[in-house]
């Protein structure tokens, strides 16, 4: 009987459980705080100190993202092998070093081969890493509201370092809030040593002997769909991540662009709340499909709305819809493949989303380009998100 049609496991959550996923929940608001969120902070001082323009400043991140993807096929199964206590800590300490380096770079570079460094670091630290421990602490049956826990803190880490940055430059410099963030970082070791799980867990609650290997895995049809929803997921994301203030600002509302941009983030975290709260009586499948098709009327509306109404409304739909999908991404490959090889099953799954996350805002700029507006890419990830219903729809068997 393959994983995707094992007879249901007892839902009780193991002893313990909960504190792995409490320390997750710091640590992930520091880790995405400090090494993706804080760099459209970091991004305009080190150019005006450095002089070195912008685009090639923020092509040091977008080197960092293609790193992440690449690394991420072999962070996984040493998740696997070693266990996310020793990847996940060593993950924090070598954080804590590339952001320091960030902080001391002379040459452009050499801020290309930190970033570099950094990004395979992300691979090792942020929610691929931290859902492999929740599937080790949870078990199958019961880890979905570990994730959702996880995610609902991760969700805030914009909130919170996107200001604590701002005012760190303000006042240090961007070297110094570079090395206060690699200390914020190295603080994250201690507790990822304590309480993830080791190598080889003891078994639980739905860790069945029949778990598929990644090699199986990659033979069927469903794993590529779910890949080519990570990926579309991720291109969606990164483009309104980046182009979210410009777009709004095309639509005449430049003055409310930054409020309507905090949208976002509270309306993602909103998503996280509701399926905290409701998901265990709404199958996972059933979720994704609501999320996904959601985000294609919030994307045409994006492209053609009017007003502030529209705009905010909009928003509120994309962030509810892509708080809930990060959650559906993290359960779903332990809900149709197991969690023996989670670790490798779920790094090879987002890799496509990181390559798109690095492809889709120069995608994105190239179309505005040549189009004239922002009409023509937004209208492509309402396109996208269809697709990738359809392939989420075809992965994930109904009764499964």
């Amino acid at each position: 009987m393959s994983a995707a049609t094992a007879a249901p496991q007892a839902t009780r959550v193991p002893e313990g459980a909960w504190r792995v996923a409490a320390v997750l929940a710091i640590t992930q608001v520091v880790h995405w705080g400090s090494m993706f969120y804080a760099f459209s902070i970091l991004m305009p001082a080190i150019a005006a100190e450095t002089g070195w323009p912008r685009g090639m400043v923020v092509g040091a991140f977008s080197a960092g993202l293609l790193v992440q993807a690449g690394v991420a096929l072999g962070v996984g199964p040493m998740l696997d092998r070693l266990g996310p206590r020793t990847v996940m800590t060593a993950g924090s300490v070598l954080a804590g070093l590339g952001l320091w380096l960030a902080g001391r770079v002379e040459s452009l570079w050499q801020l290309y081969a930190v970033w570099a460094g950094i990004g395979a670091v992300m691979a090792a630290t942020l929610y691929e890493a931290a859902f492999t421990a929740v599937a080790a602490a949870f078990g199958r049956a019961a880890m979905r509201p570990g994730i959702a826990l996880v995610t609902f803190a991760g969700g805030l880490a914009s909130t919170i370092f996107w200001p604590l940055a701002a005012w760190l430059v303000a006042d240090l410099g961007w070297r110094t809030a570079c090395t206060v963030l690699a200390l914020a970082n190295l603080a994250c070791a201690l507790p990822h040593a304590a309480a993830l799980p080791g190598r080889a867990p003891p078994p639980r609650p739905g860790m069945a002997a029949g778990d598929l290997s990644l090699g199986t895995v990659c033979r069927q049809a469903r794993f590529w769909g779910l890949a080519f929803v990570n990926g579309a997921i991720g291109f969606v994301s990164a483009v309104i991540g980046v182009h979210l203030v410009p777009l709004v600002g095309e639509r005449g509302l430049g003055g409310a662009a930054p409020l309507l941009a905090g949208l976002l983030g509270v309306a993602q975290v909103a998503g996280r709340v509701i399926e905290f709260g409701g998901g265990k009586h709404w199958p996972l499948r059933t979720v994704g499909l609501v999320s996904l098709l959601a985000l294609a009327p919030a994307s045409v509306l994006l492209a053609w709305g009017n007003g502030v109404a529209a705009m905010a409304c909009a928003i509120a739909v994309y962030g509810l819809a892509n708080g809930i999908m990060t959650i559906v991404r993290g359960a779903l490959p332990a809900q149709l493949f197991g969690t023996g090889h989670y670790g490798a099953i779920s790094s090879a799954l987002a890799a496509p989303g990181a390559l798109a996350r690095a492809a889709g805002p120069v995608a994105a700029g190239w179309l505005w380009a040549w189009s004239g507006g922002y009409a023509m890419p937004v209208a492509l990830l309402a396109v996208l998100s269809l697709l990738a219903a359809l392939a989420l729809a075809a992965a994930v068997p109904p009764r499964s």
